[in-house]
Protein backbone atom coordinates (compact mmCIF):
# COMPACT_ATOMS: atom_id res chain seq x y z
CA UNK A 1 0.00 0.00 0.00
CA UNK A 2 1.40 3.32 -1.25
CA UNK A 3 0.14 7.17 -1.34
CA UNK A 4 -0.01 8.89 -4.67
CA UNK A 5 1.74 11.51 -4.85
CA UNK A 6 -0.09 13.49 -7.38
CA UNK A 7 -3.62 12.72 -6.29
CA UNK A 8 -3.06 11.28 -2.59
CA UNK A 9 -5.09 8.61 -2.90
CA UNK A 10 -4.13 5.16 -1.24
CA UNK A 11 -3.15 2.25 -3.73
CA UNK A 12 -4.01 -0.64 -2.38
CA UNK A 13 -2.05 -3.69 -4.09
CA UNK A 14 0.62 -3.76 -6.84
CA UNK A 15 0.06 -4.42 -10.21
CA UNK A 16 3.80 -5.78 -10.50
CA UNK A 17 6.32 -7.68 -7.98
CA UNK A 18 9.21 -8.55 -8.59
CA UNK A 19 10.36 -12.32 -7.58
CA UNK A 20 14.03 -12.84 -7.02
CA UNK A 21 14.91 -9.75 -4.54
CA UNK A 22 17.28 -8.71 -7.11
CA UNK A 23 16.34 -5.13 -9.19
CA UNK A 24 17.47 -3.20 -11.76
CA UNK A 25 17.82 0.45 -11.20
CA UNK A 26 18.37 3.47 -14.07
CA UNK A 27 21.70 2.87 -14.23
CA UNK A 28 21.61 -0.80 -14.87
CA UNK A 29 23.39 -1.65 -11.15
CA UNK A 30 21.62 -4.38 -9.25
CA UNK A 31 19.42 -3.20 -6.20
CA UNK A 32 18.74 -5.64 -3.51
CA UNK A 33 15.70 -5.62 -2.78
CA UNK A 34 11.56 -6.09 -4.86
CA UNK A 35 10.00 -3.89 -7.16
CA UNK A 36 6.23 -3.09 -6.27
CA UNK A 37 4.84 -1.17 -9.21
CA UNK A 38 0.73 0.44 -8.52
CA UNK A 39 -1.47 1.94 -10.70
CA UNK A 40 -3.68 4.74 -10.30
CA UNK A 41 -7.22 3.82 -12.41
CA UNK A 42 -7.91 7.42 -11.92
CA UNK A 43 -5.52 9.61 -13.79
CA UNK A 44 -3.53 6.65 -15.55
CA UNK A 45 -0.46 7.02 -13.84
CA UNK A 46 2.00 4.04 -12.48
CA UNK A 47 4.46 4.66 -9.11
CA UNK A 48 6.58 2.37 -7.78
CA UNK A 49 7.87 2.08 -4.40
CA UNK A 50 10.44 4.14 -3.76
CA UNK A 51 14.15 2.75 -2.67
CA UNK A 52 14.75 2.79 1.10
CA UNK A 53 17.12 6.07 1.99
CA UNK A 54 16.08 7.61 -1.41
CA UNK A 55 17.61 10.96 -0.70
CA UNK A 56 20.82 9.71 0.31
CA UNK A 57 20.54 7.18 -2.50
CA UNK A 58 20.48 10.22 -5.04
CA UNK A 59 22.98 12.48 -2.75
CA UNK A 60 25.41 10.07 -2.52
CA UNK A 61 25.31 6.90 -4.72
CA UNK A 62 23.52 8.08 -8.05
CA UNK A 63 27.33 8.59 -10.09
CA UNK A 64 26.70 8.82 -13.63
CA UNK A 65 29.41 7.57 -15.71
CA UNK A 66 31.86 7.60 -12.85
CA UNK A 67 31.33 11.64 -12.95
CA UNK A 68 33.22 11.72 -16.49
CA UNK A 69 32.32 15.06 -17.69
CA UNK A 70 32.06 14.02 -21.26
CA UNK A 71 30.73 10.67 -20.98
CA UNK A 72 27.03 10.23 -22.55
CA UNK A 73 24.60 7.68 -23.50
CA UNK A 74 24.45 6.65 -27.29
CA UNK A 75 21.07 8.04 -28.51
CA UNK A 76 21.26 6.42 -32.14
CA UNK A 77 23.20 5.70 -35.48
CA UNK A 78 22.41 7.39 -38.21
CA UNK A 79 24.11 6.23 -41.51
CA UNK A 80 26.90 4.54 -38.83
CA UNK A 81 27.51 8.05 -37.21
CA UNK A 82 26.70 8.03 -33.61
CA UNK A 83 24.47 10.27 -31.72
CA UNK A 84 24.40 10.58 -28.35
CA UNK A 85 21.46 11.63 -25.81
CA UNK A 86 22.78 15.13 -24.92
CA UNK A 87 23.49 16.23 -28.20
CA UNK A 88 19.43 14.82 -29.22
CA UNK A 89 18.31 16.44 -26.34
CA UNK A 90 19.93 20.33 -27.22
CA UNK A 91 19.08 20.10 -31.10
CA UNK A 92 15.48 19.30 -29.57
CA UNK A 93 15.18 22.26 -27.03
CA UNK A 94 16.55 24.69 -29.74
CA UNK A 95 13.69 23.60 -32.16
CA UNK A 96 11.09 24.39 -29.60
CA UNK A 97 12.25 27.15 -27.55
CA UNK A 98 13.08 30.62 -29.08
CA UNK A 99 16.23 31.65 -27.15
CA UNK A 100 17.27 35.58 -26.55
CA UNK A 101 20.26 36.76 -25.23
CA UNK A 102 20.03 37.58 -21.87
CA UNK A 103 17.61 34.78 -20.87
CA UNK A 104 17.77 33.35 -17.86
CA UNK A 105 17.40 29.49 -17.39
CA UNK A 106 17.76 26.88 -14.64
CA UNK A 107 18.21 23.45 -15.13
CA UNK A 108 16.76 21.52 -12.63
CA UNK A 109 17.88 18.00 -11.69
CA UNK A 110 21.23 18.67 -13.79
CA UNK A 111 23.75 16.18 -12.91
CA UNK A 112 27.03 16.56 -14.36
CA UNK A 113 25.79 19.87 -15.91
CA UNK A 114 26.56 18.99 -19.10
CA UNK A 115 23.23 19.78 -21.25
CA UNK A 116 23.49 23.45 -20.12
CA UNK A 117 27.45 23.73 -21.27
CA UNK A 118 26.47 22.09 -24.54
CA UNK A 119 23.63 24.38 -24.54
CA UNK A 120 26.16 27.61 -23.55
CA UNK A 121 28.54 26.34 -26.73
CA UNK A 122 25.88 27.24 -28.98
CA UNK A 123 24.09 30.19 -27.35
CA UNK A 124 26.90 31.99 -25.64
CA UNK A 125 24.64 34.92 -24.47
CA UNK A 126 21.86 33.21 -22.34
CA UNK A 127 22.55 32.68 -18.69
CA UNK A 128 22.63 29.04 -17.63
CA UNK A 129 22.08 28.02 -13.92
CA UNK A 130 22.00 24.98 -12.48
CA UNK A 131 20.49 22.99 -9.77
CA UNK A 132 20.85 19.35 -8.10
CA UNK A 133 19.62 17.47 -5.28
CA UNK A 134 23.64 16.36 -5.38
CA UNK A 135 27.21 18.14 -4.96
CA UNK A 136 28.58 15.88 -6.27
CA UNK A 137 29.08 17.12 -9.51
CA UNK A 138 29.74 20.65 -8.30
CA UNK A 139 33.42 19.97 -9.34
CA UNK A 140 32.41 19.66 -13.03
CA UNK A 141 30.00 22.61 -12.48
CA UNK A 142 32.96 25.14 -11.73
CA UNK A 143 34.50 24.58 -15.02
CA UNK A 144 32.08 26.94 -17.03
CA UNK A 145 30.38 28.39 -14.03
CA UNK A 146 30.61 30.66 -11.13
CA UNK A 147 29.12 29.37 -8.02
CA UNK A 148 26.42 32.31 -7.49
CA UNK A 149 24.90 30.60 -10.59
CA UNK A 150 24.29 26.73 -9.20
CA UNK A 151 22.91 25.43 -5.71
CA UNK A 152 22.25 21.93 -4.44
CA UNK A 153 19.81 20.37 -1.92
CA UNK A 154 17.55 24.18 -2.03
CA UNK A 155 17.46 26.68 -4.25
CA UNK A 156 18.50 30.11 -3.44
CA UNK A 157 15.80 32.62 -2.34
CA UNK A 158 17.47 35.34 -4.59
CA UNK A 159 16.43 32.75 -8.01
CA UNK A 160 12.34 33.78 -6.64
CA UNK A 161 10.39 34.74 -9.68
CA UNK A 162 13.26 35.45 -11.92
CA UNK A 163 13.84 32.76 -14.66
CA UNK A 164 12.60 32.71 -18.06
CA UNK A 165 12.88 28.73 -18.57
CA UNK A 166 13.59 26.01 -16.21
CA UNK A 167 14.34 22.92 -18.10
CA UNK A 168 14.50 19.42 -16.71
CA UNK A 169 16.21 16.59 -18.62
CA UNK A 170 15.18 12.83 -17.08
CA UNK A 171 14.92 13.95 -13.24
CA UNK A 172 10.82 14.09 -12.65
CA UNK A 173 10.38 10.04 -12.89
CA UNK A 174 13.11 10.10 -10.21
CA UNK A 175 11.56 12.05 -7.76
CA UNK A 176 9.12 11.12 -4.80
CA UNK A 177 7.21 14.12 -5.00
CA UNK A 178 7.12 15.77 -8.54
CA UNK A 179 4.16 18.34 -7.36
CA UNK A 180 6.16 19.62 -4.60
CA UNK A 181 8.92 19.61 -7.31
CA UNK A 182 7.39 21.81 -10.03
CA UNK A 183 5.60 24.11 -6.94
CA UNK A 184 9.31 25.12 -6.51
CA UNK A 185 9.91 25.35 -10.19
CA UNK A 186 6.31 27.99 -10.52
CA UNK A 187 8.04 29.77 -7.77
CA UNK A 188 11.93 30.61 -9.13
CA UNK A 189 9.73 31.56 -12.66
CA UNK A 190 9.06 34.87 -13.79
CA UNK A 191 5.07 35.32 -14.88
CA UNK A 192 4.47 33.12 -18.01
CA UNK A 193 7.77 31.73 -17.65
CA UNK A 194 8.11 28.20 -19.36
CA UNK A 195 8.89 24.25 -18.23
CA UNK A 196 10.44 22.16 -20.08
CA UNK A 197 10.57 18.63 -19.22
CA UNK A 198 11.65 15.25 -21.08
CA UNK A 199 10.49 12.32 -18.90
CA UNK A 200 10.90 8.18 -20.38
CA UNK A 201 7.48 7.62 -22.25
CA UNK A 202 6.76 3.93 -21.08
CA UNK A 203 4.64 3.52 -23.71
CA UNK A 204 7.30 3.03 -26.43
CA UNK A 205 10.25 1.60 -23.79
CA UNK A 206 8.75 -0.87 -21.29
CA UNK A 207 11.83 -1.67 -19.81
CA UNK A 208 11.03 1.59 -17.62
CA UNK A 209 8.64 -0.19 -16.01
CA UNK A 210 10.82 -2.71 -13.83
CA UNK A 211 13.62 0.04 -13.22
CA UNK A 212 13.57 0.19 -9.48
CA UNK A 213 14.41 4.33 -9.07
CA UNK A 214 11.77 5.24 -11.36
CA UNK A 215 9.33 6.08 -9.13
CA UNK A 216 6.91 7.34 -11.45
CA UNK A 217 5.76 6.15 -14.94
CA UNK A 218 3.50 9.07 -16.90
CA UNK A 219 0.98 8.93 -19.58
CA UNK A 220 -0.52 11.89 -21.10
CA UNK A 221 -3.34 12.04 -18.67
CA UNK A 222 -1.36 12.37 -15.62
CA UNK A 223 1.46 14.62 -16.98
CA UNK A 224 -1.64 17.20 -17.51
CA UNK A 225 -2.70 16.46 -14.61
CA UNK A 226 0.35 17.57 -12.53
CA UNK A 227 0.88 20.05 -14.33
CA UNK A 228 -2.92 21.57 -13.87
CA UNK A 229 -2.46 20.85 -10.31
CA UNK A 230 1.05 22.76 -10.05
CA UNK A 231 -0.49 25.74 -11.72
CA UNK A 232 0.71 25.42 -15.21
CA UNK A 233 -0.91 25.56 -18.64
CA UNK A 234 -0.09 22.86 -20.95
CA UNK A 235 1.71 24.08 -24.09
CA UNK A 236 2.46 20.70 -25.39
CA UNK A 237 3.24 17.36 -25.22
CA UNK A 238 5.75 15.67 -27.75
CA UNK A 239 5.94 12.08 -28.18
CA UNK A 240 7.21 11.72 -31.63
CA UNK A 241 10.48 13.86 -31.08
CA UNK A 242 12.88 12.07 -28.51
CA UNK A 243 12.47 8.17 -28.87
CA UNK A 244 10.42 6.68 -25.97
CA UNK A 245 10.12 9.96 -24.17
CA UNK A 246 7.48 12.55 -23.22
CA UNK A 247 8.86 16.22 -23.93
CA UNK A 248 6.51 18.46 -22.51
CA UNK A 249 6.43 22.55 -22.47
CA UNK A 250 4.37 24.35 -19.86
CA UNK A 251 3.83 27.66 -18.90
CA UNK A 252 3.36 29.43 -15.28
CA UNK A 253 -0.15 30.65 -14.76
CA UNK A 254 -2.06 32.20 -11.63
CA UNK A 255 -4.55 29.21 -12.08
CA UNK A 256 -3.91 26.25 -9.32
CA UNK A 257 -7.29 24.72 -9.78
CA UNK A 258 -7.43 21.38 -11.48
CA UNK A 259 -9.88 21.89 -14.30
CA UNK A 260 -9.25 18.82 -16.47
CA UNK A 261 -11.23 16.89 -18.58
CA UNK A 262 -10.63 13.15 -18.54
CA UNK A 263 -11.81 11.11 -21.20
CA UNK A 264 -13.02 7.80 -19.93
CA UNK A 265 -12.13 5.99 -23.11
CA UNK A 266 -8.94 7.08 -23.46
CA UNK A 267 -8.13 6.43 -19.61
CA UNK A 268 -9.21 2.70 -19.45
CA UNK A 269 -7.00 2.15 -22.88
CA UNK A 270 -3.72 3.73 -20.49
CA UNK A 271 -4.83 1.68 -17.54
CA UNK A 272 -4.78 -1.80 -20.02
CA UNK A 273 -1.87 -0.98 -21.62
CA UNK A 274 -0.35 -0.51 -17.91
CA UNK A 275 -1.72 -4.03 -16.93
CA UNK A 276 -0.60 -5.53 -20.48
CA UNK A 277 2.70 -4.07 -19.34
CA UNK A 278 2.12 -6.11 -15.96
CA UNK A 279 1.48 -8.94 -17.06
CA UNK A 280 4.39 -8.87 -19.65
CA UNK A 281 7.22 -8.49 -16.99
CA UNK A 282 5.16 -10.76 -14.38
CA UNK A 283 5.45 -13.68 -17.09
CA UNK A 284 8.70 -12.62 -18.35
CA UNK A 285 11.34 -14.68 -16.22
CA UNK A 286 9.85 -18.05 -16.89
CA UNK A 287 9.79 -17.48 -20.60
CA UNK A 288 13.90 -16.60 -19.98
CA UNK A 289 14.16 -19.17 -17.95
CA UNK A 290 12.39 -21.68 -20.57
CA UNK A 291 14.61 -21.24 -23.22
CA UNK A 292 17.73 -21.36 -20.61
CA UNK A 293 17.07 -25.29 -20.83
CA UNK A 294 16.32 -25.46 -24.48
CA UNK A 295 19.71 -24.58 -24.53
CA UNK A 296 21.50 -26.82 -22.44
CA UNK A 297 24.90 -26.19 -21.76
CA UNK A 298 25.84 -23.93 -24.67
CA UNK A 299 27.94 -20.87 -23.97
CA UNK A 300 26.19 -17.37 -24.00
CA UNK A 301 26.04 -13.95 -24.01
CA UNK A 302 24.17 -11.29 -23.60
CA UNK A 303 23.60 -8.42 -25.99
CA UNK A 304 22.68 -5.04 -24.21
CA UNK A 305 24.30 -3.69 -21.24
CA UNK A 306 21.51 -2.05 -19.90
CA UNK A 307 18.06 -2.55 -18.14
CA UNK A 308 16.63 -5.20 -20.90
CA UNK A 309 19.92 -6.93 -20.56
CA UNK A 310 20.32 -6.94 -16.91
CA UNK A 311 16.77 -7.55 -16.20
CA UNK A 312 18.24 -11.05 -18.15
CA UNK A 313 20.69 -12.13 -15.61
CA UNK A 314 18.66 -11.75 -12.78
CA UNK A 315 16.40 -14.09 -14.19
CA UNK A 316 19.03 -16.79 -15.27
CA UNK A 317 19.34 -20.18 -13.44
CA UNK A 318 22.85 -20.83 -14.25
CA UNK A 319 24.17 -17.30 -14.87
CA UNK A 320 27.69 -18.69 -15.08
CA UNK A 321 26.86 -19.63 -18.62
CA UNK A 322 27.17 -16.17 -19.66
CA UNK A 323 30.61 -15.36 -20.48
CA UNK A 324 30.21 -11.80 -21.78
CA UNK A 325 27.78 -8.64 -21.86
CA UNK A 326 28.08 -7.38 -25.73
CA UNK A 327 27.11 -3.53 -26.62
CA UNK A 328 28.05 -1.23 -29.55
CA UNK A 329 28.39 1.89 -26.94
CA UNK A 330 32.48 2.93 -26.83
CA UNK A 331 31.67 3.77 -23.24
CA UNK A 332 30.51 0.53 -22.09
CA UNK A 333 33.00 -1.35 -24.16
CA UNK A 334 35.84 -2.34 -22.18
CA UNK A 335 34.11 -2.28 -18.22
CA UNK A 336 32.52 -4.90 -16.05
CA UNK A 337 28.84 -5.43 -15.54
CA UNK A 338 28.16 -8.04 -12.84
CA UNK A 339 31.36 -9.02 -13.41
CA UNK A 340 31.03 -10.43 -16.79
CA UNK A 341 33.84 -8.62 -19.91
CA UNK A 342 31.52 -5.91 -21.80
CA UNK A 343 32.55 -6.70 -25.37
CA UNK A 344 32.29 -5.22 -28.96
CA UNK A 345 30.20 -7.47 -31.04
CA UNK A 346 33.43 -7.24 -33.32
CA UNK A 347 35.31 -8.82 -30.62
CA UNK A 348 32.74 -11.87 -29.66
CA UNK A 349 34.50 -15.11 -29.44
CA UNK A 350 33.54 -18.31 -32.07
CA UNK A 351 32.50 -20.40 -29.05
CA UNK A 352 29.01 -18.36 -27.94
CA UNK A 353 26.78 -19.83 -29.44
CA UNK A 354 23.61 -18.39 -27.75
CA UNK A 355 22.69 -15.04 -27.64
CA UNK A 356 20.24 -13.07 -25.32
CA UNK A 357 19.29 -10.30 -26.42
CA UNK A 358 18.57 -7.44 -23.82
CA UNK A 359 17.07 -4.85 -26.04
CA UNK A 360 13.41 -3.05 -26.64
CA UNK A 361 11.67 -4.97 -28.66
CA UNK A 362 10.33 -2.35 -30.65
CA UNK A 363 14.56 -2.34 -32.07
CA UNK A 364 16.05 -5.91 -30.94
CA UNK A 365 15.06 -7.28 -34.11
CA UNK A 366 16.86 -4.23 -36.14
CA UNK A 367 19.67 -3.66 -34.14
CA UNK A 368 20.63 -7.26 -33.98
CA UNK A 369 19.87 -7.13 -38.21
CA UNK A 370 22.57 -4.71 -38.37
CA UNK A 371 25.62 -5.57 -36.70
CA UNK A 372 28.01 -6.48 -39.09
CA UNK A 373 29.17 -10.21 -39.43
CA UNK A 374 26.71 -11.45 -37.25
CA UNK A 375 23.92 -12.51 -40.22
CA UNK A 376 26.87 -15.00 -41.25
CA UNK A 377 26.48 -16.49 -37.71
CA UNK A 378 24.31 -18.96 -36.88
CA UNK A 379 23.90 -17.89 -33.22
CA UNK A 380 20.69 -18.94 -31.08
CA UNK A 381 18.82 -15.72 -30.20
CA UNK A 382 16.24 -15.28 -27.34
CA UNK A 383 14.51 -12.11 -27.89
CA UNK A 384 12.23 -10.79 -25.34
Amino acid sequence: MIECALTKDILQTPIYHSQNNKSVTSLSEIYQGNTLVYLNYNIGHLQTKELENIEEYYDKQYEIFNQSEEDDVLYTVVNGNKVFRQQHQIETLLSKVKFEDGMKILDYGCAKGTVMKRLLAQKPNVLPHLFDVSKMYAHLWDRFLPSDRYASYQLKEEWQDSFDLVTSFFAFEHTPDPVKELNNIKNILKPGGLFYCIVPNIFDNNGDFIVADHVHHYSEVSLRYMLAKAGFETLEIDTKSHFAAFIIVGRKTHNDRIDLEISPVSLAEINQNYLNMADYWNNLKFRIQDFEQTADRSLAAIYGAGVYGNFIATCLRDFDRIKYFVDRNPLLTGKKMMEKLIIHPDKLPAEINTIYVGLNPKIAQAAIDSIDGWERQSYKYFFL
